[in-house]
């Protein structure tokens, strides 16, 4: 425990010195530790710097493992010393889903279990598999896998077209073919979509659409709130915008079938039943908006 303790804060900080004084041990003793690590496993696991030591590749994934499986007795150890200490609960999602989907409703939950602390955080689909160790929850826009992991379908969802109402007044978009007129925003690996939604339309479209590429879903639905074109949004990010009247919708057909919101949570461990309550909670999280379903 010793040894893995070093390790991880070492990883942590990429810096033994660091390491050292958090442990409140000497830099010398955090050394000898992940030697007795590196010496057990039979390869190193640093690359040693001049200011530092950074991670080696072959060694990220056990590093994360390790991070979650302290972080894991800890919170253990915690529940069963204090059983009415307040839980956490540690959710990982993608920029576009906290903001636009998972936020707005997190009050909901924490009416339903006030004692639980939600750990929100976010990662772009480049860096998601590094948050899979850990977090308590996963949810993202396409299914996933994990041995022990148990993942559900916690949304149907589409995509439509949407504008500005500043934008949609000004040009008076009167068919689907004239959308090809003006800048079709979109988001990084997901630039199939436009042409899909066209052919749906029945509109063909040219080898390249225009209109820019943005990192993050958010900001191609920022762009179209500033009037920089149109967008083509999952419905389910829609809801607070709609609502304001920040963005509308260009046509209500076609709706482009997505692949809906998937939650990926580990089946076993302490916190294993919250997480699973959790999970139920966001399957019940359908947008009910009456008069305004597209």
């Amino acid at each position: 425990m010793k040894a893995l303790r070093a390790f991880e804060a070492a990883a942590r900080h990429a810096n033994f010195t660091a390491a050292a004084d958090e442990l409140s041990i000497t830099h010398s003793a955090v050394s000898q530790q992940i030697r007795l690590l590196e010496d057990y496993l039979g390869q190193p696991l640093f690359a040693r710097e001049a200011r530092g030591a950074t991670l080696l590749p072959h060694a990220r994934d056990y590093f994360a493992e390790v991070q979650a499986s302290l972080d894991r007795i800890a919170s253990a150890t915690a529940a069963l010393k204090s059983p009415h200490q307040r839980a956490s609960l540690r959710v990982c999602t993608t920029p576009s889903l906290a903001m636009k989907w998972l936020i707005p409703r997190l009050a909901g939950f924490q009416a339903l279990a006030p004692q639980t602390d939600v750990q929100l955080s976010t990662l772009g689909r480049q860096f998601f598999d590094q948050a899979e160790a850990g977090s308590d929850v996963l949810i993202r826009r396409i299914p996933m896998q994990r041995p022990d992991h148990t993942c559900v379908r916690c949304l149907d969802d589409h995509l439509v077209a949407v504008a500005s109402p500043r934008f949609i007044e000004r040009h008076r978009i009167a068919s689907m073919a004239d959308c090809l007129g003006h800048p079709l925003l979109q988001a990084a690996g997901e630039v199939e979509n436009w042409p899909r939604w066209f052919e749906l339309a029945g509109v063909r479209v040219p080898p390249q659409l225009p209109g820019p590429v943005f990192d993050h879903q958010f900001l191609c639905m920022q762009a179209a709130m500033n009037d920089l074109g149109l967008a083509l949004a999952p419905w389910c990010l829609l809801e607070e915008d709609i609502r304001a009247d920040r963005l509308r919708l260009v046509f209500p057909e076609p709706r482009l079938p997505a692949s809906g919101v998937y939650a990926l949570y580990r089946t076993e461990g302490p916190v294993a039943a919250l997480a699973r309550q959790f999970v139920d909670w966001l399957g019940t999280q359908h947008w009910n908006a009456g008069s305004l379903t597209p």
